[in-house]
């Protein structure tokens, strides 16, 4: 009995951590930018006006559009609350959701041993908490390869599971193409379990997939298969584009991430680690910590080789690394999320398998650290709760008047680096009558933007701004200017 309430604290205990970790400051760090305007101005459409959409945002790079299935979601959270934070309360509370899901998978088909000390790298690892306080199409991608890795285990062992991974498949197709790295692990469980599934079964699973994926089948009907025909003209960019010095930039990366998940440097922040905007000044790699993680991963690898239970996840280690790596265009951290979810599970059998003492006082000091780096962040300065009292700032000398949103920028861009302005007005003050974002998202809500000229004139920047014009008045909260000016 003292054995179960002292694992059940120390599994409370964890479960804190994690919570911690996600909603400290949680306003003061949310991030508002390009890519989760984008999803919320979609979504928003939905509240105003609901009516069938087949498909969310666009996959960069690939001329793919993700299926809608994100988009109701955030469309039924916005429906509760117009405030962009409670996109950052859903983001948070996902990620604490994430940590508990690891502990449970793990400990079911590895140890309870490793177990806890997967959920103690996930919950603690400030790297992996970033992605957990953003709001976009990516979000769900940790939870997602939880509990696909959940579904092909037990696949394995019941054939009757292969009808939900066949589901979970094609939510994939709602959420983020690397997701489907999972699909020659997906191959490789049916291909053991091919003897006990059965045509049912199987005709099960299909119907499945073609409902969860019945929105991006309608809008390829109406657009001539432009979407399946993606991996077509992918193959081609695929072998037209990809050279060693790809390879050798998207190794480096991996090393990086593979320290980062350790490591954050102290007073860095949200913007520069995620590479935001007109940041990217992110922490170093210390190759010594890109090698420990390189051990771990190997020792892994080696030992799928004599323990079939580490095959699948070995696997799946494999296929998120070759797509990443092999990816012909340019690869960013965030690709590997799925892959890094996975790791604190080798990781945690890794560490269980260290002699007590020495894996306990490595998470102790890997949390302590993560710990201080979380505390002494300075993202304050860009996040939500800042941008709000600049807009509360404004709006009294804005008040009636129509006005301009301009956005300026540090890199040339007319309003990716400098995006979520037009969103956050809307939520805090008013909608703009015209604005730079005009030109990128005019056409999600074309009955909101004015043909008549605006009064005002109203300019965001990340710095002070040189204004020509006579400057009615001015603000400054956190990193960001705001001027109004006559139009």
């Amino acid at each position: 009995m003292k054995q179960y309430f002292r694992k059940n604290y120390l599994i409370l205990l964890i479960v804190l951590l994690s919570t911690f970790f996600r909603f400290w400051k949680l306003g003061e760090f949310f991030s508002f930018n390009f890519d989760e305007e984008y999803q919320t101005l979609l979504a928003w459409e939905q509240v105003k006006n609901f009516h069938p959409v087949w498909i969310g945002v666009s996959a960069s790079n690939v001329n793919y559009y993700l299926g809608p299935g994100f988009t109701y979601l955030t469309a039924f959270l916005l429906f509760i609350a117009k405030d962009p934070i409670i996109l950052a309360f859903f983001g948070a509370a996902l990620g604490v959701m994430t940590a508990i899901s690891i502990y449970y998978v793990t400990k079911k088909f590895f140890s309870g041993k490793a177990a806890l000390y997967a959920f103690t790298f996930y919950s603690g690892s400030l790297f992996l908490n970033f992605f957990d306080r953003r709001f976009w199409s990516a979000t769900p991608i940790a939870f997602f390869s939880i509990w696909m890795l959940f579904l092909l285990y037990k696949t394995v062992e019941d054939q009757r599971w292969v009808i939900l991974a066949f589901i979970f498949m094609g939510l994939a197709l709602h959420i983020h193409l690397s997701l489907l790295a999972f699909c020659p692990v997906f191959a490789y469980v049916i291909w053991l379990a091919r003897k006990k599934i059965k045509l049912p079964t199987y005709m099960g699973s299909l119907a499945g997939f073609f409902v969860v994926t019945l929105p991006l089948f309608i809008f390829d009907l109406n657009h001539n298969f432009d979407n399946m025909l993606m991996p077509v003209r992918f193959a081609g960019k695929f072998f037209e584009k990809h050279n060693n010095i790809n390879i050798i930039s998207s190794f480096s990366q991996l090393l990086n991430t593979l320290s980062r998940i350790w490591f954050i440097s102290p007073l860095s922040n949200v913007q520069d680690e995620i590479q935001l905007g007109i940041h990217g000044s992110i922490t170093k790699t210390y190759i010594l910590l890109s090698m420990f993680s390189l051990i771990i991963l190997i020792w892994f690898l080696y030992k799928s080789f004599i323990i079939p239970g580490y095959r699948i996840l070995a696997l799946a280690f494999i296929s998120f690394l070759a797509v990443y790596i092999f990816y012909p265009g340019g690869v960013v951290a965030y690709y590997l999320l799925g892959f890094l979810t996975l790791f604190t599970i080798n990781i945690g059998l890794f560490l269980s398998n260290l002699p007590a003492r020495i894996g306990i006082l490595i998470l102790i000091i890997f949390v302590l650290i993560n710990l201080s780096s979380l505390i002494t962040l300075k993202q304050e300065q860009f996040g939500l709760l800042t941008r709000k009292k600049l807009i509360q700032k404004i709006m009294p000398v804005v008040a009636g008047n129509s006005f301009y949103l301009e956005t300026r920028t540090g890199d040339g861009r007319k309003y990716h680096s400098a995006g979520g302005w037009r969103y956050l007005f809307k939520a805090y003050g008013k909608t703009p009558d015209q604005s730079h974002a005009d030109d990128f998202f005019g056409w999600i809500y074309q009955d909101e933007i004015s043909k008549t000229k605006p009064e005002l004139r109203v300019i965001i920047s990340e710095y002070p701004a040189r204004v020509k014009e006579k400057i009615i008045t001015q603000f400054n909260e956190g990193v960001y200017y705001g001027y109004v000016i006559k139009n």
